[in-house]
């Protein structure tokens, strides 16, 4: 009995071993006749993530470099736009005396860092790592200096995963209003007068951009009527508006070399 049992498993080994083999040659066999698909998905498929990492390297070459940016005419984009800056400063940093590498001067840095750049004779704050927030130092240091009347407005330029914040504080230091925008969509919030909130946003936003250069950002309150504009146009207009006392600019994860502001200026 255990020799017929020691037969029996080797036939049964031998049968799986042809069988394999078997296999094996089919699909060599296969392979020979042109049944190819796999292996052309597989290249299709990484053709594909080259064609994006390619894609992605171009990006970078454009977006979020100062150096290679478009060079904004505000002159015309106030004569075009419905955007009209109001005309007695509060504020305005043009960074034109300040030294690449230092802190920006003006500004108080009250998360993250910032640092001066400079390319193509063009100065600009770069926000430096985390969220980075900005808010600026307006004569004695007062948290309190927007007007009921005013204009704010400042140039920034996108990139891949790059968030621009403007949150709105009252004398109290409560936030009552924030506006934030990528290259695709902006959206604002705003605390009305009798408490409650009001939202908005603007879709398709890289409609009005420029992705090669530096775009304008603008928002302008009047006695309770808070307007929003992108490179001129208004995207928002909103009624009963609680007053600002001041105002911070955040870099949302900022990874320090795709958030740049410039042209900063407050008027009333």
């Amino acid at each position: 009995m255990r020799k017929i049992y020691l037969a029996l498993v080797c036939v049964a080994s031998l049968s799986t071993m042809t069988a394999c083999g078997g296999d094996k040659k089919a699909d060599k066999a296969n392979a020979a006749e042109g049944n190819t698909e796999e292996v052309m998905n597989e290249d299709e498929q990484n053709a594909e993530v080259q064609d994006a990492e390619a894609q992605d390297a171009d990006g970078a070459d454009v977006w979020g470099d100062p150096a290679k940016a478009e060079v904004l005419n505000l002159a015309a984009l106030y004569e075009a736009g419905d955007f009209k800056p109001a005309t007695t400063i509060i504020f305005e940093d043009t960074l034109g005396g300040e030294t690449v590498g230092e802190l920006p001067s003006k500004w108080d840095v009250a998360r993250g860092s910032a640092e001066i750049g400079e390319a193509a004779n063009c100065k600009y704050i770069t926000m430096l790592g985390g969220d980075t927030e900005l808010t600026p130092i307006v004569g004695d240091g007062s948290k309190n200096f927007l007007p009921e009347k005013y204009t704010l407005e400042f140039e920034l330029m996108f990139g891949c995963d790059v968030w621009y914040w403007i949150h709105f504080f009252d004398a109290e230091e409560v936030e009552c209003g924030n506006c934030h925008m990528w290259v695709g969509n902006a959206y604002w919030s705003f605390e009305k007068n009798d408490g409650e909130w009001i939202d908005g946003e603007k879709s398709e936003l890289n409609e009005l951009l420029n992705r090669n250069g530096w775009n304008h950002f603008a928002v302008s309150y009047d006695k309770g009527n808070l307007k929003v504009f992108v490179n001129g146009k208004r995207i928002g207009n909103l009624p009963n508006v609680k007053p600002a006392a001041y105002f911070v600019i955040k870099g949302q994860d900022a990874d320090g070399k795709s958030h740049y502001i410039k042209n900063i200026r407050v008027a009333k």
